[in-house]
């Protein structure tokens, strides 16, 4: 099984870096790693195989249980990254009978294809190939191999715990952003006038909001150019996944612009 997993995971990888040259035109290392292997790929087809193999010899429902099992494991995997990141990894929502973005109809009769041919065709000869292989070469080469491995995984998590740090603190600053914005709002509400009489001047409490929003409109800059090694490989590897919370403080702070005065109106 381990090498099982390790050649469908590099198989995995080609495929993906495949379907993204021929969709985009350029090499993107698709994968959570940093290394060629996508481990949802090995896991996926060691599941398949181990289900359905007995079904090998029926098509239809080798079939059936392929598009079922591949679709279920893409859902949950993309369920569980999502509550880490709070933000989708992939996103099929503009494809026809999606479910929140997570799966298609499209792709997941696509696995179906794919883990037919793996089951009664590749895996046979994967099998062939790797009993052929000396038993003490093999526990050097797997060794290595997953070293590797575990080390890439081990950077990347480290990565992603850093990742979810600076969520946490700018989902911070988008929570007090927004309390800034309304503090404006009922200002602008109680005392329009007050706060847009130059002869009365700018009110205390007014110059205090503005300063703090600028603060923490320029932690967040800040925040945001400190990207990690691995967080520039997620977001090249993942176009649609964002390392930020959404619109997290864009509106809140023009709000709170079109409601407080510039410093310079006295």
């Amino acid at each position: 099984m381990l090498w099982f997993f390790l050649i469908y995971a590099f198989l995995g990888w080609c495929l993906e870096v495949a379907y993204q040259a021929v969709e985009h035109g350029v090499f993107i290392n698709r994968g959570f790693l940093g290394g060629p292997y996508c481990p949802i790929y090995g896991a996926g087809v060691i599941v398949v195989t181990l289900a359905l193999y007995p079904l090998r010899e029926t098509i239809i429902p080798l079939y059936v249980g392929s598009v079922v099992l591949t679709s279920s494991l893409e859902l949950v995997t993309g369920i569980i990254l999502e509550k880490i990141f709070h933000q989708h990894w992939w996103d099929y929502s503009d494809d026809k009978f999606n479910v929140k973005g997570y799966i298609c109809l499209k792709f997941s009769l696509l696995w179906g294809v794919a883990c037919l041919v793996t089951v009664r065709i590749i895996h046979p000869t994967i099998e062939n190939l790797v009993g052929l292989i000396p038993r003490t070469a093999g526990v050097v080469v797997l060794t290595v191999i997953y070293i590797c491995f575990t080390s890439d995984l081990l950077i990347t998590i480290m990565g992603i715990m850093h990742i979810k740090q600076r969520l946490r603190v700018l989902r911070r600053i988008s929570d007090e952003m927004r309390k800034i914005s309304d503090k404006a709002g009922e200002k602008l509400f109680v005392g329009v006038d007050a706060i847009h009489d130059k002869s009365e001047g700018i009110n205390e409490k007014t110059l205090q909001l503005r300063k703090r929003a600028e603060e923490l409109l320029s932690k967040y800059k800040e925040l945001m150019s400190q990207k990690t090694p691995v967080g520039r490989r997620l977001e090249h590897a993942f176009p649609k996944l964002k390392i930020a919370p959404p619109k997290a403080l864009k509106a809140p702070f023009e709000a709170i612009r079109a409601k407080l005065p510039k410093k310079n109106e006295k």
